[in-house]
């Protein structure tokens, strides 16, 4: 038996609007596991926020940055971030920049 391929296209997927200048769409999500895709203007910010299981941030597209991490460094496309179990963090773009798109991916059991 061949396996199915689960797929999904940012265009046609439902967006919601987090805050002001920032959307997000849920790509996959199973027991224990969760994959969004996030778009952030530039200037704008996600809530601050924590999870119980790691968050695994990658930067698919312009500039991402989290004042909380190296004092708020700019992190190019193909940057990858991981935030350990209860990690406050706040992802935003810098002012001036063309905004990002950033896929999170949260897996594991709360401990």
């Amino acid at each position: 038996m061949t396996p199915t391929v689960a797929f999904a296209d940012p265009k046609n997927q439902t967006w919601e609007q987090v805050s002001e200048g920032v959307t997000r769409t849920l790509l996959r999500a199973a027991p224990g596991e969760k994959r969004v895709l996030i778009k952030i203007s530039a200037g704008r910010t996600y809530p601050q926020h924590t999870h119980a299981v790691p968050d695994e941030v990658f930067v698919v597209a312009g500039t991402y940055c989290d004042p909380g991490v190296e004092n708020g460094r700019e992190f190019a496309a193909g940057s990858y971030l991981y935030y350990p179990p209860g990690t406050a963090h706040r992802a935003s773009s810098p002012s001036g920049s063309e905004g990002c798109t950033i896929l999170v991916w949260n897996s594991g059991v709360p401990g």
